[in-house]
């Protein structure tokens, strides 16, 4: 008799021990989920919005390009002005000379 009840209360307790185990392993098997399920959520997220950084630097680098060959075309530009200035100036200064010359012949008549 008391070989039997002492036999009971060990598998009791170890069917009780091993319960417990099971509820507290299933616990840390559903947190575990839960958290690669916002883990997951997080990737996503994070995805996205490098999806949506990449398209706008793009376009940014696009719109700098775009910008570069405007500002080469521009200092070409002004290259071509710089040499239409230097060339007219030298005009104005020969014709200055020139009508100052003349000056001198009119004043020379008169």
């Amino acid at each position: 008799m008391f070989l039997e009840w002492s036999l009971l209360t060990f598998v009791t307790i170890v069917a009780s021990f091993l319960f417990l185990q099971v509820l507290f392993y299933k616990n840390l098997f559903e947190r575990e989920q839960k958290g690669i399920k916002v883990m997951k959520t997080t990737l996503r997220e994070a995805e996205t919005l490098i999806r949506k950084y990449q398209v706008q630097l793009q376009r940014s680098l696009g719109n700098v390009d775009l910008m570069t060959s405007e500002m080469m075309s521009i200092k070409s530009d002004l290259k071509g002005v710089k040499q239409s200035h230097a060339t007219l100036k030298f005009e104005k200064k020969r014709l200055e000379e020139e009508l100052a010359t003349l000056q001198n012949k009119i004043d020379a008549l008169t």
